[in-house]
């Protein structure tokens, strides 16, 4: 048997399958990924989810009818197919079967070509002509890996050197940038199929000797042809950004996507295949970075910002584990008296050879890395900690990542903290970030009531940022709502914005929930925010964050 007939008989057994079982072709290759769905022997190694009426019937209706036209191999697949000619008794797995539809083994060697090649027409006539889950399958099966595509980049580079003038290409990455809410809410069935598809329009696109590789996840990486100029790889990644246009069809509906495209030149960007790589890939990071969606060619900016993050992970590992990092201090003055009745623990960080690093830069890449657990929890301990040395009672407030609330371990952490520094539960106040995501509401509502019942205080910061305020406000036990500081840029000068603000103000109130302003540095808005209610602000008009020991002894 030739292996294009091993590959005749196994695509035909898996659209039988598909199409009397309803499940995707992803599902049945999980199932099984060699696509083997028999042993050589005759024990079946069928899952049992897969053996259904429509499966069996279908089966019989395929090899009956033909039994008298191709002679005793064939004709023993007559026999009535039932649930039990697929148990471990190999003694009722009909033999006609195994060498039907088995891949390899001295089983199939009783078939001669012309009862292969009759095996093959019959399915065919029962099942339809194409089936693009399984081609599609097969196809990025068959795609190179992220070590053939690296070594083809290599080979491509230096075949591009020999030539006596400079040769251009160009080296495309991109990835489907929505594939983790895809595998969230539609499966990673849908996932995997949408990824194959996308495959095959690739190669529908792709002008003649491009390459295309499959580097994994949701990855890929494209080379156009010797010769191709910047114009063109520039139309081509057009092109291949407009395949989003079209959703595509996942059982009785459709499911839109998203792809992110980085891509550099040779030898213009680079001309050494490892860097050329680089360059591509942070110009991808680039494109992921706006949201995805888009694309963008490596430059100099791009590469430079994007090695710079990249050791900013390790530079910032090591800082957690040696004790690198350092909490400043925002008074936070309350507006009717304009005392200061708290403080702010703000994470810092000097990163050696480069001096502070912004918040928002070292946050987001400790959120990446899987690190922000540890950050937070060090930010908590030091604050709470630092907080029981002070002369007063003032409230210590401390930024917690939400992800703390999806593994429903913000409540343990908690208590394990006060009880570690002896502070008092209501002089703590937690602050989660209204720009991430909480998770399931159910989970996030039932840990933040924990926390709450130890007596400490959650307020939803940057309020007004995210996505979803209104809907936190009336999900969630919350004491108090910080108003991100773009609220406070058109106070006053905006009618809009003023108006917002009253709403805003008045709303807390009827929620019986507290309400503090950042931002803060113009008399005005300390007066508007004194007038309509605000309970709380902090601000450079109010003072600028400031090392632990320099935080004064009294509130007032």
């Amino acid at each position: 048997m030739t292996s294009e007939q091993q590959k005749n008989i196994e695509k035909s057994f898996l659209r039988i399958v598909i199409q009397t079982t309803g499940h995707s072709a992803a599902f049945i290759l999980r199932k099984n990924p060699e696509g083997h769905f028999l042993e050589t022997s005759r024990t079946g190694k069928i899952p049992p989810e897969l053996i259904t009426d429509s499966f069996l019937k279908t089966l019989t209706d395929l090899t009956s009818p033909k039994t008298t036209q191709i002679g005793s191999d064939w004709s023993s697949l007559a026999l009535p197919l039932t649930s039990a000619a697929f148990s471990s008794d190999e003694d009722k797995l009909p033999y006609g079967f195994v060498i039907a539809f088995s891949a390899l083994g001295n089983t199939v060697s009783a078939c001669t070509p012309e009862v292969i090649n009759d095996i093959v027409l019959c399915a065919q006539e029962i099942l339809p002509p194409t089936n693009s889950l399984v081609s599609n399958i097969v196809n990025r099966a068959a795609l190179p890996g992220r070590t053939e595509s690296y070594s083809a980049l290599e080979t491509m580079t230096a075949q591009a050197k020999k030539n006596e003038k400079p040769v251009n290409f160009g080296l495309i990455k991109l990835n489907l940038s929505n594939l983790t809410l895809i595998n969230e809410r539609h499966g990673w069935e849908n996932a995997d199929i949408i990824l194959d598809e996308v495959v095959q329009r690739l190669k529908q696109l792709l002008p003649d000797e491009s390459f295309l590789g499959y580097l994994g996840g949701s990855h890929f990486m494209i080379m156009t042809p010797l010769g191709y100029s910047a114009i063109n790889t520039k139309s081509l990644v057009n092109s291949i950004l407009r395949l989003t246009v079209t959703p595509i069809s996942i059982g009785a509906g459709q499911l839109p996507f998203t792809l992110s495209v980085g891509w550099a030149m040779f030898p213009a960007d680079n001309q050494n295949a490892e860097e050329l790589l680089l360059e591509a890939r942070a110009a991808l990071a680039e494109s992921n970075r706006f949201g995805g969606g888009h694309d963008y060619r490596a430059t100099k900016e791009i590469t430079t910002r994007f090695q710079t993050f990249s050791s900013l992970e390790q530079d910032l590992s090591r800082a957690v584990k040696h004790d690198a990092l350092f909490l400043t201090w925002m008074p936070i003055v309350e507006t009717a008296s304009q005392h200061i009745i708290g403080h702010e623990a703000l994470l810092r960080w000097n990163r050696p050879g480069f001096g502070e690093v912004a918040p928002e830069l070292f946050i987001q890449c400790a959120e990446e890395a899987g690190i922000i657990e540890q950050l937070d929890g060090w930010s908590l301990r030091t604050a709470c900690k630092e907080a029981t040395r002070w002369r007063n009672d003032l409230r210590v407030c401390v930024n917690v990542s939400p992800v703390w609330l999806v593994n429903e371990r913000l409540s343990s952490l908690v208590a394990e903290v006060l009880k570690e520094t002896g502070l008092a539960p209501e002089r703590l106040q937690i602050e989660l970030s209204e720009c991430s995501p909480f998770g399931p509401p159910a989970i996030a509502h039932k840990e933040m009531a924990r926390v709450r019942a130890m007596g400490v205080r959650i307020a939803l910061d940057d309020f007004g940022r995210g996505y979803a305020s209104l809907e936190r406000l009336s999900n969630f036990p919350l004491d108090q709502i910080k108003l991100d500081r773009s609220f406070m840029q058109g106070l006053g000068e905006n009618m809009r914005v003023d108006d917002i603000m009253r709403a805003v103000l008045r709303l807390t109130r009827s929620l019986n929930i507290t309400c503090c302003a950042k931002g803060i540095e113009t008399e005005y808005q300390m007066a508007f925010l004194d007038t309509y209610g605000c309970e709380e602000v902090q601000g450079y008009l109010l003072g600028a964050p400031v090392r632990d020991r320099e935080i004064p002894p009294q509130s007032d």
